[in-house]
């Protein structure tokens, strides 16, 4: 039996008529009839008892079908999800990216995305862009938000955007009523940095070592996250990337463009053994759109020109 054979047979179950059945399935009514024959054929029993006004479908029929509805429920939950899938209404997208993103943007852009896709879950994590590099190598994730590529088996980089380094300031600083802080401005000032082998903190000091530039580091610590929340509690001053200053209010935080300007690529690290799913794209899409907005946004407040 094939599936033309069923449909008719469905069709004049639910239809009570071979005309009728025809007229759904755009066929004529001899062609619904030779579908059915052929179908009692390969069954070895009949189907149906013709009338004039109709026809009624035999004990077997009637067993029959019990058999085909439950395989037609279950093409139609395939079509349901094929089409949810197409609108990316359905699945699992799974993510890492960098703390100061993680924490401090990604909520409310993901939010949003997710309003308009209730059948789809995501599931996100947080790690420094070394280790969410190798979640992305060994395929735990689908996809990683990080601040440099690396030469990395497994792993593919898109840049994704790009955001400019500020200068942190307790409120009442002597600086903070700078419209920018130069490099040298710190020199002598207590200083909170990042760990020595964060890459942010290497090009930081990079701009300290051109202008001979002298902070009196007083604190390291391993988020940018965590350099501010000393910054906000009087420890010193910092040099860190936007995002991190983003959830303080002006009482406890002032932010100010810093020079020489230190920018910061944002990256999309993607496993390079297997193609991006729709949704997933679409949600770097949406990132892009939503980081940028973001990022010309906190520019803007603190006098930043853009990129």
């Amino acid at each position: 039996m094939n599936i033309r054979q069923i449909e008719a047979f469905k069709a004049i179950m639910e239809l009570g008529s071979f005309t009728r059945a025809g007229e759904r399935l755009g066929l004529s009514q001899p062609a619904v009839s030779k579908l059915v024959l052929l179908l009692e054929r390969k069954c070895g029993f009949g189907l149906f008892h013709r009338q004039r006004n109709g026809v009624i479908p035999t004990a077997e029929a009637q067993m029959l079908y019990a058999e085909v509805e439950r395989v037609f429920l279950g093409v139609d939950s395939i079509q349901a999800r094929a089409r949810a899938i197409q609108r990316l209404d359905y699945g699992e997208i799974r993510l890492v990216a960098f703390p100061s993103l993680a924490t401090r943007i990604l909520p409310s852009i993901l939010a949003e995305f997710l309003e308009a896709r209730p059948g789809l879950r995501i599931e996100m994590s947080s790690r420094n862009s070394w280790l969410l590099v190798e979640r992305i190598a060994t395929q735990a994730v689908d996809v990683g938000f990080g601040m440099f590529a690396a030469d990395r088996p497994g792993v593919r980089f898109e840049k994704l955007c790009t955001m400019r380094a500020v200068c942190a300031l307790p409120p009442g600083h002597r600086l903070a009523g700078l419209d920018v802080v130069h490099a040298t401005d710190l020199t002598g000032e207590r200083f909170v940095g990042m760990v020595e082998e964060d890459r942010a903190q290497l090009q930081v000091d990079k701009a300290f070592a051109e202008t001979g530039a002298r902070p009196n580091v007083v604190l390291t610590a391993q988020l940018t996250e965590a350099c501010c929340s000393f910054v906000a509690a009087g420890v010193g001053v910092s040099v860190v990337d936007p995002l991190s200053t983003e959830g303080f209010a002006s009482g406890q935080l002032v932010v100010r463009p810093f020079r020489p300007a230190v920018d910061y690529d944002i990256w999309v690290a993607l496993p390079s053994f297997r193609d991006a799913a729709l949704g997933t794209r679409a949600l770097v899409e949406h990132v892009r759109t939503g980081l940028t907005r973001k990022l010309a946004i906190m520019a803007t407040a603190i006098g930043e020109p853009p990129i």
